[in-house]
């Protein structure tokens, strides 16, 4: 699930309610322990849906109780005080976070977190963070640190909309009333009926979208709104003064008690199997409500207002607002820089890190800006409310030069003295004379003359590289790809994409005249080995199919859709129409490879995630497979699955200057999952082929540099260059070169 954010709604209200702040503090420790995947909160991610609901109710509050005074809202006052609420501790955390990319993450990683910046200050993070979640490679690269600003930025689009929707609701009650001022009741009514119609069709689009696209369904202003707009109904329809009797304060108990039950039940029944938002998030959010309102309800204190109020809650109430800004920063830029998953007593101490953060922050930024003494100084009082509405620009031209700034040294730093690529010279003589000899492999029959005679360089280079790697020695200047653009070397597939369209057709690539076919089946990770069966089949005179759907594995089961636990029931489509090509084409050389999965399957008895039943599973899917396939081709080879490692290459290779820290051990689960393919191959009679002596040497320390080369594009795709450089290894060892 991606992470989650509060909401910064004002507390200034008639009356301190601790309850309230009580509330922030269990939402706000709610999205802690889920990033930092503590015990059984697995619906952690439900905070940010109670700080909608908290802050709909506070700032709508706020607004009535303009309406109620001067029957009017003031748009620049509104503003000028969410610029002083919001504004300042934000900024600080985004400037901290590119500044501290810059200094430790290398030009890679800053250029990716600046933009992230730019578009969290000017409040619309969630439009830039829905796109990427739908990109499929994009979503194999770590979280941005800055991801968590999409539920502000939320906030903040509706805050555009809603105090327009008051105005418009009172001017129009103005005219109906020939200019005479509209009672109190008239008001609320009007407001309650225009804010119940945008609650209803923004809680429709919720419960659509998040079937039909859950990643812009999270995201979305349209499918969040009716949240703030429940917290803004109860701030409408309920007074704060009404009659103070016994039934109000048994009606309070009751609310609260079922309020604090829904949300207890939503953090510890959620998680990433439910569908969300949807109509699911009704839980947290009506609980938020039932709380809300008992408080308005019954001025005293009820048994869940006394839990809340108890003081360490208040004070981390108090904090929610900066605790939950730096806490995910100082997680995730930790993450990226160790280059690995944070051990428990890590984590321990970064959310300390974050909680004294959070203090200082509210001691020093937030209150003094929001109650200081500044606003009170001759210049600004002059101003008025343009003073702190001034904020918004300023916040963007600091972020935004800041950006520039870190940017631009990062990669000053970066250009360093020329360093070379790495050549056979690195191996030591003995060790590289040994590695030049080539094993005896059968050649092809009409293989040139010429491949007889001169060997591949490509083992032997990868040993030295290697070798090069484990002395330390410095990354080469020249890499290819570049490090800023290596997420996009990304095979081409023409018209043939099978991932993002409903296309069923057959793309021949290399010789399409000749007699002989290669066919190459499985997901993304059979389709970036295109460049390299690409170049073989145009050296060998051979046509090539690459009947290839990212996300899809080869093996006969329904997978999860991607960062969903939804199933990609177009992957059962693209089996089928997989299968009937196979038999159709009856290759000469047919060519699987896929990622293992050991995550999730479906079937018509729902999902399964135990790790037994998923490999069972699996294997059989890929026993399946092999029976139909098998038989339809001349000759049938399995590609073991290349290695995976756990961090960020782009990352790595770019805050570094050595090659040592970027080498790697393959991840061990991809290790297993890659052994039990190649089991089934073999119980099947199945030739299995594998290529993972180029990318580690024969103690499995493996490298993200092969002379000047980066392999992978991210923790388990070839990159397209490295891809292609393997043709003719790949084609010597399939005797088809």
């Amino acid at each position: 699930m991606s992470s989650t954010g509060p909401t910064t709604g004002s507390s200034t209200s008639s009356r301190h309610r601790p309850d309230i702040q009580g509330l922030r503090a269990i939402a706000v420790l709610a999205v802690v322990a889920l990033h930092v995947g503590f015990g059984s909160l697995t619906g952690g991610f439900v905070g940010v849906d109670v700080f909608f609901a908290i802050s709909g109710f506070l700032i709508t509050q706020q607004l009535m109780r303009q309406v109620r005074t001067e029957g009017r809202v003031s748009l620049l006052g509104f503003y000028a005080r969410r610029a002083r609420r919001i504004l300042p501790a934000a900024t600080l955390v985004l400037l901290a976070t590119v500044v501290y990319a810059a200094v430790f993450l290398g030009f890679v990683r800053t250029r990716e977190i600046a933009l992230d910046a730019l578009w969290s200050a000017a409040f619309a993070a969630n439009f830039r963070f829905a796109s990427l979640e739908t990109d499929y490679f994009s979503a194999a690269l770590p979280p941005s640190p800055l991801q968590h600003f999409w539920s502000l930025a939320v906030e903040e689009q509706f805050y555009l909309v809603w105090p327009l929707v008051i105005l418009g609701c009172l001017w129009a009650l103005r005219r109906r009333s020939e200019n005479a001022e509209p009672d109190q009741r008239r008001r609320r009514r009007v407001l309650v009926i225009a804010l119940g119609v945008g609650i209803v069709a923004s809680l429709l689009a919720s419960a659509v979208l998040t079937r039909t696209s859950p990643e812009a369904a999270y995201f979305s202003p349209f499918t969040r709104a009716w949240e703030l707009g429940l917290g803004a109904i109860a701030a409408i329809a309920f007074r704060d003064d009404g009659p103070q009797d016994a039934t109000a304060r048994w009606r309070a108990q009751v609310l609260s008690a079922f309020g604090m039950f829904f949300i207890v039940c939503a953090c510890l029944q959620f998680n990433d199997a439910t569908p969300f938002p949807g109509t699911p998030a009704l839980v947290p959010v009506l609980g938020s409500v039932f709380i809300i309102v008992a408080g308005t309800l019954w001025h005293g204190p009820t048994v869940v207002g006394r839990l809340l109020s108890v003081p360490p809650l208040q004070v981390i109430g108090n904090w929610s607002y900066s605790l939950y800004l730096w806490h995910f920063p100082v997680l995730v830029l930790a993450e990226l820089q160790l280059g690995r998953e944070l051990r428990w007593w890590e984590q321990v101490l970064l959310v300390a890190l974050a909680f004294v953060l959070a203090g200082l922050s509210y001691r020093y930024v937030e209150e003094p800006f929001r109650r200081g003494v500044l606003w009170r100084r001759p210049v600004l009082a002059r101003a008025g409310t343009l003073g702190p509405v001034a904020l918004y620009p300023l916040s963007i031209t600091l972020v935004a030069v800041t950006c520039f700034g870190a940017n631009s040294y990062a990669t000053g730093a970066a250009r360093d003295d020329y360093q070379p690529a790495i050549t056979l010279a690195e191996a030591d003589s003995s060790g590289s004379a040994e590695q030049s000899k080539q094993p005896d492999r059968p050649a092809s029959s009409d293989a040139p003359p010429a491949a007889k005679v001169q060997p591949d360089p490509l083992p032997a280079l990868l040993k030295a590289s290697v070798l090069a790697a484990r002395k330390n020695q410095a990354i080469p200047t020249n890499l290819k790809p570049g490090l800023t653009n290596l997420s996009d070397d990304v095979e081409t597939v023409g018209a043939c994409n099978y991932y993002s369209t409903n296309v069923r057709k057959l793309c021949p690539r290399g010789d399409a005249d000749a007699e002989k076919t290669i066919v190459v089946i499985g997901d993304s990770h059979a389709r970036h080995w295109t460049p390299a069966v690409e170049e073989i089949a145009e050296h060998s005179g051979y046509r090539a199919y690459m009947l290839a759907m990212p996300q899809c594995t080869v093996s006969l089961v329904t997978p999860d859709k991607i960062d969903s636990t939804e199933p990609m029931t177009s992957c059962d489509d693209f089996h089928d129409f997989m299968l009937s090509s196979v038999k159709k084409l009856q290759p000469d050389l047919l060519l699987i490879a896929s990622r293992p999965i050991s995550a999730a399957y479906h079937d018509s008895s729902g999902r399964h995630t135990d790790r037994e039943d998923v490999r069972r599973a699996v294997y059989r899917g890929y026993q399946r497979l092999l029976a139909q396939v098998k038989p339809a081709a001349k000759r049938t080879v399995w590609l073991r699955d290349v290695p995976a490692l756990e961090f960020d290459p782009a990352t790595c290779l770019s805050s570094n200057k050595t090659l040592s820290p970027c080498t790697y051990k393959p991840l061990a689960t991809q290790q297993d999952g890659a052994d039990l393919q190649i089991q089934a191959a073999k119980s099947a009679r199945v030739e299995t082929l594998d290529l993972d002596d180029m990318f580690c040497d024969s103690v499995g320390i493996c490298t993200t540099v092969v002379g000047d080369t980066i392999t992978h594009r991210d923790g388990h795709h070839l990159t397209a260059t490295y891809s292609k450089e393997l043709a003719r290894t790949l084609g010597e060892r399939l005797k088809v070169w």
